[in-house]
């Protein structure tokens, strides 16, 4: 995560702060992206500046898939969380979600990017992958991940 993003990220979550100034804890839920040890890894120095700049404590909720995290806002036991695109459309209808930022990169762009990739000895071509003659077969991680 850039500086740049984390700064975007802090500057949100100070808003959250003033909204909820009442408030001395903040749950921030993470989906799995990967395993939780290096989610924490990636995550814990925002979590440490987040509750630096709010005064809040701030703890990490890690879920091992999607669901956890919508499920747990749906309890309220998540106040904030990190989703992807069709994630936080699930937490909205499921969870009583409220999408209210979106990230970017340090130029702006609010997208990623996906590859595919093949054996470079398989002969497969783009126009190969764009025909969807459904004679190849497409391997995908997540159903609920939308990249």
């Amino acid at each position: 995560m850039t500086d740049r993003v984390r700064a975007a990220i802090l500057t949100l979550a100070l808003s959250l702060a003033v909204g909820a100034a009442q408030a001395q804890e903040l749950n921030f839920g993470l989906i799995s992206t990967e395993s939780s040890p290096n989610l924490a890894q990636t995550w814990d120095p925002f979590i440490d500046a987040m509750s630096a700049q709010t005064g809040l404590t701030v703890k990490a909720f890690y879920a091992p898939d999607y669901a956890g995290v919508i499920e747990a806002m749906g309890r309220e036991t998540v106040d904030l969380a990190w989703f992807g695109n069709k994630s936080a459309i699930t937490a909205v209808d499921r969870s009583g979600g409220e999408v209210f930022a979106q990230s970017v990169d340090a130029s702006g762009n609010p997208g990623y990017w996906s590859v595919l990739v093949t054996h470079k000895d398989s002969g497969l071509t783009y126009q190969d992958v764009l025909t969807c003659d459904q004679s190849l077969a497409f391997g995908n991680g997540d159903p609920q991940s939308t990249s």
